[in-house]
């Protein structure tokens, strides 16, 4: 099935006078629409992309979709299928990421079922282009009979890659497995970075191919770094910083070669009880054996979080500047650089951070809404015009009942795609400023 993209563009009143947000429907309706992301290639071109939902219970069908837009067009295209929709009863493949390459290449790495059905019993890639096209999976991983729960693709400009995923596979004994891509050539064979108690994974990858990769070893973060022009990757490094249970994890490779991993965690129990939730970041130098104990940015107390949302992400600008941008408990904050942080949200209003992005020319948008709760929620941004640069005052980037606004760059202008909902249906949507 295809979805048909709504004709008319729907023009979104601006904020302030600085900025002016102008909004396109990019598929029909659906039950739901989750998950809205936008990756854009190294020529200009973008391609927005989005799980959907149709029906519910044992009767509903989900997939992903997406649409692709010109270098220079006016909007986006045509909605395409990218994972067909499949019964919800029936384990189905799940997109998890896009990433570009070299030109208008783009990989797109999905979890498959096992033997015997077994949920996300097989880690594949499909090689394509940020047109909407990708060829047939091939086959990185397969688990079964245990599970893939966690996966992080990155990619360079160059078109090197890394895609990291952990092993669900009992109490002591999950494992971090890692595959390398050199640009032009398929990924080489995983290789195991770890075995433990595993909780997540995250991966990110250098302009000179150095490469992070980062797990939550159940409260502790640990780290294995691969140097340029190395073939292995270093000892594990574990992480000094206060408890990090149930992290979310960013990390972060500068082209000097610098690392950066920015993190939320809160503790909490199977019979229910929350601990505090703290932001933390650590840093590792370039050329440095380990990384630098790490600062706390915040921490807020477990009533005044919800737990919806992305609590933390973290970019580095165009000229190496690392920006990281948090849900704290005066609002959306962000810190540049290092230097104090600036909240970017009105105060006493509900922000529920989903997404940092980075531009040319050290240019940044932060997003957020209002949260699931909030049925009027309003995607606002805020955006930082160059390097050094502070955040502009927040912006609403759509009318009410929109949310989860992921954020990209089309050459200087922000986009923004998200899921916006109506009369019982959602639809995603895309705004450029």
């Amino acid at each position: 099935m295809r979805l048909a993209l709504a004709a008319a563009l729907l023009l979104i009143a601006p904020a302030s006078a600085q900025a002016a947000w102008t909004g396109q429907e990019l598929s029909g309706p659906h039950t739901f629409v989750d998950d809205p992301a936008v990756v854009v290639s190294p020529s200009g071109r973008a391609l927005a992309y989005w799980d959907f939902q149709d029906g519910l219970g044992n009767r509903g069908r989900s997939g992903s979709a997406g649409a692709t837009r010109a270098p220079g067009a006016g909007g986006f295209g045509t909605a395409v299928r990218l994972v067909p929709a499949t019964p919800i009863r029936r384990p189905g493949a799940i997109l998890d990421q896009i990433v570009t390459t070299r030109g208008d290449g783009a990989l797109l790495a999905e979890r498959l079922p096992g033997a015997g059905d077994t949920v996300a019993g097989r880690l594949a890639v499909r090689f394509g282009s940020t047109g909407g096209r990708f060829g047939k999976p091939r086959t990185i991983r397969r688990a079964a009979p245990f599970s893939i729960p966690r996966v992080s693709l990155a990619s360079n400009a160059n078109g090197d890659a890394v895609l990291a995923w952990f092993e669900d596979r009992g109490t002591r004994t999950d494992r971090v497995y890692v595959a390398l891509r050199r640009a032009g050539h398929g990924f080489g064979k995983p290789r195991r970075l770890a075995t433990g108690r595993i909780r997540n994974v995250a991966a990110a990858i250098g302009e000179r191919g150095q490469v992070l990769v980062a797990w939550d070893a159940r409260g502790v973060l640990r780290t294995r770094f691969k140097a340029r022009g190395r073939r292995g990757f270093r000892a594990t490094d574990t992480i000094r910083s206060k408890p990090a249970y149930f992290a979310d994890m960013h990390p972060v490779v500068t082209p000097s070669g610098r690392a950066v991993l920015a993190w939320s965690a809160q503790f909490r129990s199977e019979g229910g009880d929350a601990g505090p939730v703290r932001f933390q970041a650590a840093t590792r130098a370039a050329g440095a054996g380990r990384f630098a104990r790490a600062r706390l940015l915040e921490t807020i107390p477990a009533r005044a979080y919800d737990g919806l949302g992305r609590a933390l992400d973290a970019v580095a600008d165009s000229a190496g500047v690392v920006t990281i941008a948090w849900r704290g408990g005066s609002g959306v904050r962000a810190s540049r650089g290092g230097a104090p942080a600036q909240t970017l949200s009105a105060p006493g209003t509900t922000a529920v951070l989903s997404d940092l992005a980075a531009g040319p020319d050290g240019r940044l948008v932060a997003v957020w809404d209002g949260g699931v709760d909030d049925a009027a929620s309003v995607v606002r941004a805020a955006v930082a015009g160059g390097v050094g640069q502070p955040f502009g005052p927040a912006e609403d980037v759509s009318g009410p009942g929109v949310r989860f606004g992921h954020a990209g760059f089309l050459a200087d202008r922000p986009v923004v795609i998200a899921s916006g909902r109506s009369g019982g249906r959602s639809r995603a949507q895309a705004y450029v400023r």
